[in-house]
């Protein structure tokens, strides 16, 4: 059987139906599910790539989620910092996200992306990780910031 390519539209679709589809699922069901659906398509992106366990320095883990995440790529949003520490963990930076497209809010709430780098990070690792959003656009602040480190529990 065919699957459809979209020729003329390609694979991406507007930012309006992704924030329609992530704000109805947080409503009825909470975050967990659109966390979920992130860190799915993470791990998925890095699959496809054939860089599952392929662990990255900062600079190369950068490149990597501009080319994939940014204008060339999904379109998720332009990542403008990728840092590490001792311990596992990460800090992604990234400005002009998918999930702050004309919205205002008073708490982070890129759940989405975050779940996004959190499955992302998970493929190139192999560790189970955890993370929360520090700073988000739609509170005002400049860029959203997402903190994401192995797991404790499950790490």
């Amino acid at each position: 059987m065919s699957v459809n390519q979209r020729p003329t539209l390609g694979p991406m679709v507007s930012v309006s139906c992704l924030q329609q589809l992530r704000i109805y699922t947080e409503d009825l069901a909470g975050r967990g599910p659109v966390l979920g659906a992130g860190r799915m398509r993470g791990r998925g992106v890095i699959a496809d790539l054939g860089l599952e366990g392929a662990r990255l320095d900062d600079e190369k883990l950068l490149s990597l989620f501009v080319d994939i995440f940014g204008l060339n790529g999904t379109k998720l949003g332009l990542v403008t910092g990728v840092s590490s520490d001792e311990a596992g963990g990460y800090v992604v930076q990234l400005v002009e996200g998918a999930c702050t497209y004309h919205m205002q809010t008073t708490e982070p709430m890129c759940v989405y992306t975050l779940g996004v780098f959190m499955g992302a990070l998970q493929a190139l690792t192999g560790g189970v990780m955890q993370g929360t959003e520090t700073t988000c656009e739609a509170k005002g602040d400049p860029m959203c910031t997402y903190v994401i480190s192995p797991h404790r529990a499950l790490g």
